[in-house]
């Protein structure tokens, strides 16, 4: 598999410092979690660019969820980042990939919906959430193609905030159940797959998270990374500069 060129509006420079964070989970009808993000937000110093690994909400079924008072938190936050300079990133996970930029309008966040690409020196970081990655869960992967078809996209744009609430839940709900059920090795990202998506992108390092459990590895192609949940461990973010990567706990206001 041969490798292709960056895209340059999914690739960002790592000169003046990129914070990486993964699975925050936000329950958007808790407004006590986002603040404690928002709050992290404002005690930012020193970055240029930060980025948020997927799974920013634990869902996000469409635009309509913009009006609720906890997301109307977070775009603040993400707004007063913009003021200060520094540029927010959102991929894509498995709990809020219908998160797009017209949910986004006037905060400054971007949403990458596959990847991020990160120059660093002599490194190429590539960002995915590692959803992707396993694919021994078949029925996972069918389940996600459909859920980001263009059919399903339309409704969720439309989608009115009493609607979108309920099917919130329950897609968390049968998320949770059919997970549960699933053997470890099914569900676990695949190496394999990780180190195809290096060297599709030309990446020497791959960061992800999704797994909620460390893990630090060289598989050969590419050195692959692992993030704890935010929160949840004490390898939580990701600090990449133009001399190299340190991991470390994330942030607290």
């Amino acid at each position: 598999m041969s490798a292709r060129g960056p895209d340059p509006a999914h690739e960002i420079e790592a000169l003046d410092g990129v914070l990486v964070v993964a699975d925050l989970h936000l329950d958007l009808a808790d407004e006590h979690g986002c603040d404690a993000f928002a709050r992290s937000c404002d005690s930012l110093s020193g970055l240029a660019h930060l980025v948020v690994l997927g799974d920013l909400f634990d869902a996000w079924v469409g635009p309509a969820h913009a009006r609720l008072p906890a997301a109307r938190t977070m775009l603040q936050a993400f707004a007063r980042l913009a003021d200060r300079g520094v540029a927010v990133h959102l991929v894509h996970g498995n709990r809020d990939f219908l998160l797009d930029e017209s949910s986004l309008a006037g905060c400054g966040a971007r949403v990458h919906p596959d990847h991020l690409r990160v120059r660093a020196g002599d490194a190429a970081v590539l960002l995915v959430h590692g959803d992707r990655e396993c694919t021994r869960d078949h029925a996972y992967q069918r389940l996600r193609r459909v859920l980001r078809s263009p059919l399903v996209r339309a409704f969720a744009r439309r989608a009115p905030l009493w609607a979108s609430l309920p099917l919130a839940r329950r897609l968390r709900r049968a998320s949770i159940g059919a997970v549960s059920r699933k053997a470890p090795q099914e569900k676990s990202i695949q190496p394999e797959a990780v180190r195809a998506r290096a060297v599709r992108h030309g990446a020497t390092i791959v960061v992800c998270g999704h797994a909620h459990e460390w893990r630090d590895l060289d598989l050969g192609a590419c050195r692959w990374i692992v993030l704890d949940a935010w929160g949840a461990g004490p390898r939580d973010a990701l600090r990449i500069d133009a001399g190299g990567l340190s991991v470390g706990p994330a942030p607290r206001a």
